[in-house]
């Protein structure tokens, strides 16, 4: 039985150590990055239908500051010139807490541990071999440069007033959505070398449901390859295609 997490949101099973609480595929030998209650990663193969190594978080504990919320890597959506995926150098996992875990992809040793967010990760991802976009519950969208001091960069984007629950990435543009509200922002040079703080000008995302204009709370999205459109899916259970 799940039991739900008043003060957070969070089911409080999530806290097991045995409970997946955030997935990621590697496209480069079909295997998937799921993190853990506790704070571990364990890596499993899809083809095989077994688990494989695991990586356990320095303090096994069963607390909010262990749950790992999201994980990305560097390099599992890239190709090479011969048109097939290559091993990532680095994996990046947000946590319940705020902070962020960046682990050499061979051998899982941490290279950096910070403050990212005042609240719960709620997605990572990768934008070419150094930097790394991560969003919150606090609000924010921020932009990490892998190659400087993490602690020390401000790279933040705010506007939305309500938790961001997920974003996209499209080229240098950032689609995030919060509740019902759809934002872009940029993630040009200038953008980010600049520092400090960006605003972001949300809009409300209305679909068509009998004639009407429907506001559903939107969960996450998704841009389809090789079009100008996107997916978003809803907590009433839909899936909607934008543009």
């Amino acid at each position: 039985m799940l039991t739900s997490n008043s003060s957070s949101g969070i089911y409080s099973n999530a806290f097991s150590g045995s409970m997946y609480t955030s997935m990621h595929y590697l496209d480069f030998d079909d295997k998937l990055v799921a993190g853990m209650g506790n704070g571990s990663i364990r890596f499993i193969d899809v083809a095989q239908d077994r688990k494989l190594h695991l990586w356990k978080s320095d303090a096994v504990e069963n607390s909010l500051s262990s749950l790992v919320s999201a994980i990305c890597s560097c390099g599992s959506d890239k190709l090479k010139t011969e048109r097939t995926a290559h091993s990532p150098s680095w994996l990046a996992a947000g946590l319940s807490s705020g902070h962020c875990r960046l682990l050499d992809a061979r051998s899982g040793e941490i290279v950096a541990l910070w403050r990212a967010h005042d609240g719960y990760i709620t997605k990572l991802a990768a934008s070419g071999d150094h930097l790394l976009v991560s969003s919150s519950l606090d609000k924010t969208l921020r932009i990490w440069d892998l190659r400087r001091n993490l602690s020390s960069q401000s790279n933040i984007f705010t506007g939305h007033s309500d938790g961001i629950s997920s974003f996209a990435i499209w080229g240098h543009d950032i689609i995030s959505i919060s509740r019902n509200k759809i934002g872009l922002s940029s993630l040009s040079r200038s953008a980010y070398e600049q520092g400090g703080q960006k605003h972001i000008l949300p809009q409300k995302l209305y679909s068509a449901d009998k004639g009407m204009r429907n506001l559903s709370v939107l969960s996450t999205i998704s841009i389809l390859p090789f079009s100008r459109l996107f997916v978003v899916g809803t907590e009433d259970g839909y899936l909607k295609i934008c543009c």
